[in-house]
Formats: C-alpha cells, structure tokens, sequence
C-alpha cells in the first residue's frame, strides 16, 4: 500500500509538474494514503510490537511474583504497565551486565537453577517469555508445569499455578 502511495504520488507530481495546484494535491493524496497505510500497518503488527496484552492479563489475574526471561528491555513495557518489578532470568546481558555484579546490586539476577526452585516452590510466579525461550524452558522446569495465562504475537506470560 505504501509502495502504491509513492508511485501514485510521484507520477502525479510528474504529470502534474507544471501546474503547481494539482501537484499540491497529488502530493497530498500521496501522503493520506501513506499514512493510512502506515496506520493499517501498525494495527497489523500490533501483537508483534506491544507487550500491553500481556500487561492487562498479568493485571487480571491473581497475585504473584514476576520473572522475565532474557534482558530488561525485552518486557519493559510490562513493567510500565503493571507498576511491579520482576526477577531478571539470565538477564545479565548487554548493558545490565555491567553493574550487576556489584556488591550493592538489587537482587534481581537469577539463572536456570534459582529459577527451576522457585517455579516448584509453593508461590506462585509468573513468567514472561518470548516463544523459542519458553520451549528452552520448558525443559528446565518441565512442560506440565507451565500453565500459558496469554499469548501475543509470539510471546508468552505463563504461570507455574493454573490461574482460573
């Protein structure tokens, strides 16, 4: 749709070069129809791009600890979202790795082993994951105790409780 709006308004403002009022208009015809395509484009890809589904349904449903797998920034928005902090799984990545070996560091990196704990453990934990990190983790915990509470454009918050 996007390619059709440039070529439409290119060729109309080739067409149209002389007259300075038509080309105005094919140039503006061109930029509504961009736009437009952009919009339906955003609407599309929705899922892909936002984490707020996920947020909405880790907000219905019951109480719990959050654990994130992979990098802060992955889930971030959930963390807007919701207002709560969470448990970083093999989190130290990129910029994060830095400070969080310091002796003051908030205690919020866990790997596999803490994780595989706390997930059997009596709590009850969430989990946000992106699909090719929930199988891996599957296998650390096991598949019957993943429970999904919502899926979005591939990514995962499941729960190590059923929550209905």
């Amino acid at each position: 749709m996007a390619g059709v709006a440039f070529l439409m308004g290119a060729t109309g403002l080739w067409i149209f070069r002389k007259n300075a009022g038509k080309a105005f208009f094919a140039a503006a015809l061109m930029m509504v129809i961009f736009f437009h395509a952009a919009r339906v484009a955003m609407v599309t890809f929705d899922p892909y791009l936002s984490s707020k589904p996920l947020a909405d349904a880790l907000l219905a449903a019951p109480p719990g600890e959050l654990i994130e797998a992979n990098a802060y920034y992955s889930f971030s928005s959930v963390f807007f979202y919701t207002h709560q902090q969470a448990l970083l799984l093999n989190g130290r990545k990129n910029n994060l790795e830095y400070g969080s070996y310091a002796p003051d560091a908030p205690k919020v990196f866990i790997g596999d082993n803490e994780f595989k704990k706390l997930w059997s453990g009596s709590g009850r934990y969430y989990l946000l994951a992106y699909g090719d990190e929930l199988r891996r983790l599957e296998e650390v915990v096991g598949r019957p105790a993943m429970y999904v509470v919502k899926e979005s454009g591939g990514n995962y918050l499941v729960a190590n409780q059923e929550t209905n």
